[in-house]
């Protein structure tokens, strides 16, 4: 079975979940132990803050719906729909395929794990020093609640404006949570998208070098353990599997070189965290596609936070 089979077979989903509006009033959380621990390392005074999602109904197979009830430190929390221009729906059903192997068999393909696309943007290069400071996250499954993001306050300037165009004004808000607010949220609702005994597999574009260990810090940082059955691949390396038509490698794998390989319209700024999700999702059905790529493949070149020196304590 191949990822892009899977994609192929779901995207209709993730689109027609473009453009589902509503306002939510989040008013009760419950997140397992991880509050009390969050509660505990708190340091700064509670605040309303907000994040900005596409609703979903429940799946068969998930442990339940991310619900539209959530409390932080005791406040509620706004949180409000993110509304796609109708010119960028359109281009995203543009890129809609068939999937071709439920049409011959009949039968509906099976998920061996919930995989989700994501990137960061951050307030500078250094894992150590920055923070991140915009979280995106798309389940390829699609539906309502498929699209998680959010803003998040740094606490330190940020050095890199000109790279994603994020501010410190646009930061310092009082509706702008900082990671460890945002984690009892991100943990629900991946828990609320997880297939009962499926692992997560979390998919980036330099994953590994950049987006993994810098959520492994502020992780860390928070002094939350990361859930043990998550799961990371990179897509990096895997690009640099592709040729040309004179079979020579490509000089140049970035998400932009790929998204013009692809013809993957653009819609909205890259290196906006959202943006690049989206065009990660489009990318990973390609690639997968031409490299004849199946989701077992792609689970054996996963890993996990452990497996990187940035994991292990620092001396």
């Amino acid at each position: 079975m191949s990822l892009s089979s899977i994609c192929c077979g779901n995207f209709h989903l993730l689109r027609n979940s473009i453009g589902n509006t509503c306002c939510i009033r989040l008013l009760k959380y419950h997140s397992r132990s991880i509050y009390k621990t969050l509660l505990s390392i708190r340091r700064h005074q509670s605040r309303p803050l907000s994040t900005t999602v596409l609703a979903r109904s429940t799946r068969k197979g998930s442990k339940q719906s991310f619900s539209n009830s959530r409390h932080v430190h005791g406040e509620s929390v706004q949180s409000s729909i993110e509304v796609f221009k109708q010119l960028e729906l359109e281009q995203l059903k543009s890129l809609h395929t068939y999937n071709a192997e439920e049409k011959i068999s009949g039968v509906k393909t099976e998920w061996p794990a919930t995989i989700l696309v994501f990137d960061i943007e951050t307030s500078g290069f250094s894992r150590r020093d920055d923070r991140i400071i915009e979280f995106a996250v798309r389940d390829l499954m699609g539906g309502k609640n498929s699209t998680f993001q959010t803003l998040i306050n740094p606490d330190r300037d940020v050095r890199n404006t000109y790279v994603h165009g994020i501010s410190n004004s646009m930061l310092c808000r009082p509706d702008v949570p900082r990671f460890g607010e945002l984690i009892p949220i991100l943990l629900q609702y991946v828990w609320s998208r997880q297939m009962d005994g499926k692992p997560v597999l979390w998919v980036a574009h330099n994953g590994r070098s950049f987006d993994v260990p810098f959520l492994i810090f502020e992780f860390r940082r928070c002094k939350v353990e990361m859930p043990g059955d998550w799961l990371f691949v990179d897509t990096l390396p895997i690009a640099r599997q592709l040729v040309d038509s004179k079979g020579s490698k490509l000089s140049s794998v970035s998400l932009e070189k790929l998204r013009e390989r692809y013809e993957i319209p653009l819609t909205g700024s890259a290196h906006r965290a959202m943006q690049d999700v989206t065009t990660l999702c489009y990318v990973l059905q390609k690639l997968t596609f031409e490299l004849k790529l199946t989701v077992p493949q792609l689970l054996e070149k996963s890993f996990r936070p452990s497996d990187l020196p940035a994991s292990r304590p620092e001396k």
